[in-house]
């Protein structure tokens, strides 16, 4: 009893955090940057980059409605790696939606210089402004994939073309191939079968409580799917990470179906003894 009790704790904290974020538009930052490595003079100058990221992406429209809240939580690291004619830095950067979706990149490289301003130019692109929109634009993507089948799509389009648009830029080009390669798979056919699961779930939890059969025949059919999905490639990083962060969600769907259960355990099975108190 003491076991379930701790799930629906869980559980409740979880569908709160989710409401936040099936609807979520308006983003919320919270932006952390390691300074140590940095010569003095540049911890100085950078000192208030952090809340001056926070501004940049709070205050903007992303979207066209702002009615509902999405977290964002960011960390960066960054080294000095300036030459005589210009203040440069390289970054590693880890983005997250405090939920079912984060990304890290070590390959990012721009200029910084004293009396920097943050602002959004359209198509005019920006090393350090781009990179940061670019991975915004991917998470609002995923996001939007929950709404409804491929509405993520102008969001990963918007990614691409600043992926597009980095790559001629000479000078500051590390690690835009890959961020292309990886923006490519997210749109592409290879993706195509999980972003239809993401439809196909919360279009089942919009059920809940209401019309539970259907819940329950979405939220198969969306199992299902994940199942295909993960024993193709168990190594899916996305499928892997919402495996983590819903799971305890899809117990509570399926805590009467053994047969669900028991394909939880084949697909998930760092979590294969909690599906097994179920069974028991």
């Amino acid at each position: 009893m003491k076991y379930v009790k701790n799930v629906l704790v869980i559980l409740l904290l979880q569908c709160i955090c989710l409401l936040s974020s099936v609807h979520a538009q308006k983003l919320v930052s919270e932006v952390t940057i390691i300074l140590d490595r940095l010569p003095l003079e540049n911890q100085t100058l950078l000192k208030d980059l952090a809340a001056d990221i926070q501004t940049y992406i709070n205050d903007y429209e992303w979207t066209d409605d702002n009615s509902y809240e999405l977290p964002l939580t960011i960390q960066i690291f960054l080294m000095d790696n300036s030459v005589s004619y210009e203040d440069r830095y390289s970054g590693t950067f880890l983005i997250s939606n405090n939920f079912d979706l984060q990304y890290y990149d070590k390959y990012w490289r721009f200029p910084l210089e004293e009396g920097y301003q943050l602002e959004h130019v359209m198509d005019v692109f920006n090393p350090f402004t781009g990179f940061i929109d670019f991975y915004i634009y991917l998470i609002l993507a995923s996001e939007h994939d929950k709404y409804g089948k491929f509405f993520g799509t102008p969001f990963y389009e918007k990614a691409k073309l600043l992926s597009d648009q980095a790559l001629f830029n000479a000078r500051f080009s590390t690690g835009w191939e890959e961020r292309q390669e990886l923006i490519q798979f997210l749109m592409g056919l290879d993706n195509k079968a999980f972003r239809e699961m993401k439809d196909l779930y919360f279009l089942g939890l919009s059920y809940k409580g209401e019309e539970d059969d259907k819940m329950l025949q979405y939220c198969r059919e969306a199992l299902n799917m994940l199942g295909v999905i993960l024993e193709k490639e168990n190594d899916y990083d996305d499928a892997i990470q919402f495996m983590k962060a819903h799971h305890i969600e899809m117990i509570d769907i399926f805590h009467n179906s053994p047969e669900a259960l028991k394909q939880l355990i084949r697909i998930d099975p760092d979590r294969a003894s909690t599906y097994q108190q179920y069974l028991n």
